[in-house]
């Protein structure tokens, strides 16, 4: 399964449209939108025909006006295609003993891919307890724009999908763990 996945558009149009290209030519069977929406035009959604799961970022209000194409999963823990993704937005999730997949944050985990232009980390504390205990197989988030990457804690893949400095999408096969970052060079 292919995962299209984005952070922090922060409503520039420019960086949807360059999104949806993206879309057009991959044809990824889910997109992963990890907050920092900002405003965004709802015709922008039309486009897009498969499954869109989002979190709310510090920067998002309630984002009502997309609500229609766009599943938020702040706080929730979803099953698609037989993977489980629990979402980390405005709202922490009660976890249990079930086995998550993917989990879906705005933030980064603490001390992965969070480091700010002055060298400081700002990801979660309670995220990164979440990754030690949950073991995913991936965490996809943004906030942090200037560490935008992808490296290995453990065995989890930890993605920030940030477009916010420069990027345009990130690519997840989830079948052979390939992860493409398009346009971040």
């Amino acid at each position: 399964m292919l995962a299209q996945c984005a952070a922090d558009f922060h409503g520039r149009t420019e960086r949807y449209r360059r999104f949806l290209e993206v879309f057009k030519k991959y044809k990824p069977d889910i997109v992963i939108l990890a907050g920092d929406m900002g405003k965004v035009d709802e015709k922008f959604f039309d486009e897009i025909d498969v499954k869109i799961y989002a979190v709310h970022g510090n920067m998002d209000g309630t984002l009502d006006e997309i609500k229609e194409r766009v599943e938020f999963i702040d706080g929730r823990i979803v099953e698609f295609e037989g993977i489980k993704f629990m979402g980390v937005g405005n709202i922490y999730p009660e976890v249990k003993d079930e086995k998550i997949d993917v989990i879906v944050s705005h933030i980064p985990p603490y001390r992965i891919k969070d480091r700010t232009f002055i060298r400081t980390h700002i990801g979660s504390k309670w995220l990164r307890s979440m990754v030690e205990e949950k073991k995913p197989s991936y965490v996809i988030c943004g906030h942090v724009h200037e560490d935008a990457g992808h490296e290995i804690y453990g065995n989890t893949h930890i993605i920030n999908c940030s477009v916010g400095k420069r990027g345009v999408a990130t690519l997840i096969n989830f079948d052979n763990e390939n992860i493409e970052m398009i346009g971040y060079l």
